[in-house]
Parts: C-alpha cells; structure tokens; sequence
C-alpha cells in the first residue's frame, strides 16, 4: 500500500490513466464491431475521439508532472477535466448508461436500425464500468491531492 502522499498521487494519476486506456479500449471495440455489424462507417470518428482525447490527457499529465508553476497547474487540470468530461461523462455516462441502459428501457427496446445484438449491445453497457472506475481513481485523486499540498493547483 502507498502511504506517502505525493506517491500516492502518482499512483492515482496513473490509475486514471489505466481507468481512461479501458474505456478506450472498451470504445473501440464496440464502435468498429458497430460500424462493420451495421454498417455504418460513421461510428469510426468515436474510435479517432477516443484516442485523441486519450493522447490530449496523457500528454497533459506528462506536462505537468515535469513542469512547474502555473503550467504545471493548467496542464493536469487538462489531465483531470478530459478524463471526467470525455472518459467519465461522454463515453460512460452518454454512450454507456443513456444510450445503452436507459433509452432502451424507456423506448421499450432497441431502434430498429440497431437491432439487438449481444456484443454491440454488452460493449456498450459495459462503457459504465471503466467510466466508474475512472470516477471514483479522479475523487481519489482529488483527496490524495490535497493531503500531499495544502494548495493544490
């Protein structure tokens, strides 16, 4: 177990990285099976999303940990809010939990032009799980934080 705070936050910092790569990994799969299964070559500007946001984060995380001052603070504040907005909220909230989960059972079922089918369908609810994980490593973070700096940037 990590007791020394800025270590700890090193850690967490890269636990969200791990968190951020599974969702990639996770939406990546599931859009190119989509847009080959459906035929809808659009779903591949999802897969080029996900691994822009990804490089945006963690080019920002490597910034910050080698900077220092004001844009040490921008830069893994880019890191933090692209792994809420995009990994958290974008692919694990919208993608996985609304699109999959909830307007399926508020719809009655899935859209005609994307029938049920278990793999389209079970890589898309499972956008929630590194979406949560992801969650909970960026609170974490948060607390490891400010324990490690009494002024966190």
């Amino acid at each position: 177990m990590v007791t020394d705070a800025p270590e700890r936050v090193r850690s967490t910092e890269a636990g969200v990285l791990l968190a951020c790569a599974a969702q990639g990994v996770t939406t990546t799969v599931h859009h190119v099976y989509g847009a080959v299964h459906f035929g809808t070559p659009g779903r591949y500007a999802a897969v080029v999303i996900a691994l822009a946001l990804f490089a945006v984060t963690a080019l920002a995380l490597s910034v910050s940990r080698r900077s220092s001052g004001p844009l040490r603070a921008v830069s893994w504040w880019i890191f933090w809010t692209g792994a809420l907005v995009g990994f958290v909220l974008l692919f694990g909230t919208v993608e996985g939990l609304v699109t999959h989960i909830i307007a399926p059972i508020m719809e009655g079922g899935y859209p005609a032009a994307e029938p049920f089918d278990l793999v389209f369908q079970g890589t898309g609810v499972l956008h929630v799980v590194p979406a949560a994980a992801t969650a909970a490593l960026l609170t974490r973070l948060l607390k490891a934080r400010r324990q490690a700096s009494p002024s966190p940037a």
